[in-house]
């Protein structure tokens, strides 16, 4: 979604959390909230959420296991605030590209490139994103109503200035072309977590130059490939 991730989830927030209901408390040290945060990603990343007990996040964490309900009301908690503060960073980096001035097609690869970047340098994460949150029904509908919801827009908006200026093809469809931009980095990345590849199998550069493209031979080739007619027999 752009995007260091642990130090992007490690950020102290003083505002009012964004788990419904519930008002976030102060953290007296922000320094062991970054920690149990951390400790949270490694520990649903390897163990995964169900599995995960808060006292195995609180060991790796080096505190008590009292500790981290000062901090956190409980495991989903714990959860929707690593993907809250990791997307805070990530959306404001893609908010920072999508301002800046260039051609659409550029935004977009630097926009790909940060879905794929933030997610393929820690393991842990990307787990945490690509397959524990998927597991909540609530947090999924959150994840989607929330901050993907901006990032599609951030997607739609360069690729309605690439139409606008002549870049792009005038009869592109910006809601479907947002949807296949982000279905495919989605899919890079489940790939590469699933298969255990050192890296993802593409990265911004190809999967949008691919895109942009498109998988037609260019109109010159295709017309020197046709096949040509067989004629007719005469009897």
């Amino acid at each position: 979604m752009a995007h260091s991730a642990v130090a992007a989830v490690a950020v102290p927030r003083s505002r009012k959390s964004l788990v419904q209901g519930r008002e976030a408390l102060p953290a007296a040290d922000p320094e062991k909230r970054k920690r149990l945060l951390h400790a949270a990603v490694q520990t649903f990343g390897r163990r995964g959420f169900h599995e995960a007990k808060i006292a195995e996040i609180a060991s790796e964490a080096g505190v008590a296991e009292g500790t981290v309900y000062l901090y956190f009301r409980n495991k989903e908690d714990l959860l929707g605030c690593i993907f809250d503060e990791t997307m805070d960073g990530v959306l404001s980096e893609a908010r920072a590209i999508r301002g800046k001035e260039g051609a659409a097609g550029e935004k977009l690869k630097k926009l790909v490139g940060l879905h794929l970047s933030f997610l393929a340098q820690d393991r842990d994460l990307a787990s945490v994103f690509q397959i524990e949150l998927r597991r909540s029904a609530r947090l999924v509908e959150r994840f989607s109503r929330t901050k993907l919801t901006e990032y599609f827009r951030l997607l739609d908006g360069v690729l309605r200035e690439g139409i606008a200026s002549g870049e792009l093809r005038t009869d592109l469809d910006p809601r479907l072309a947002v949807r296949i931009l982000f279905g495919a980095a989605d899919e890079i990345l489940s790939e590469w977590l699933l298969a255990g590849e050192s890296k993802p199998a593409a990265d911004a550069e190809e999967l949008v130059g691919t895109l942009l493209r498109g998988f037609l031979a260019c109109e010159k080739n295709t017309t020197d490939r046709r096949v040509p007619r067989r004629s007719r027999r005469t009897s």
